[in-house]
């Protein structure tokens, strides 16, 4: 039985297969190496929620050659894809268009959440590196805990 995860799963790597890269020149947004079509590349996709269509954040050389986005958003579905550059050539405009092809899912990062999921079967056995983006400290509390009785700076040597 097909779960609707599995569905939403499906279509959402239908919409991704051949997404354009949005650009007329590749190159590793990491180490600025010139990506041609064939490349091994990691890439990083999104969708905010409400929005119809996925977008290519950036490109990173090599299928998992650079760290992986360790930063998600809450309200955007975001993916970070391994695969290869493909061309999609239009004789009429005599224009080529850059696009992702094979693309398999390593990360996901749900709208509901900003925590990564990192795929079992995907091509790397890494967790991204960074810890997640804890809430920020209420004010108030900051304000209680850092401030001296006498008005002073909390720290000694700052200004």
């Amino acid at each position: 039985m097909t779960r609707p995860t599995d569905d939403l799963h499906a279509a959402d790597l239908a919409q991704l297969t051949r997404i354009v890269l949005d650009i007329d020149n590749p190159i590793c947004q990491v180490c600025g190496q010139p990506l041609h079509e064939g490349d091994d590349i990691t890439a990083y996709a999104y969708r905010a929620a409400g929005e119809p269509a996925y977008a290519i954040g950036y490109i990173m050389c090599g299928s998992d050659v650079h760290e992986h986005p360790t930063v998600f958003t809450r309200g955007v579905r975001e993916y970070v894809l391994t695969g290869h550059i493909g061309a999609c050539s239009n004789t009429r405009t005599q224009s080529t268009t850059f696009v992702l092809l094979d693309p398999t899912v390593v990360v996901t990062s749900p709208t509901t959440t900003a925590e990564p999921h990192v795929h079992p079967d995907s091509p790397t056995p890494r967790e991204p590196t960074q810890p997640t983006h804890q809430e920020p400290t209420p004010l108030l509390t900051a304000i209680r805990e850092q401030t001296r009785s006498d008005g002073g700076c909390p720290h000694k040597g700052a200004e």
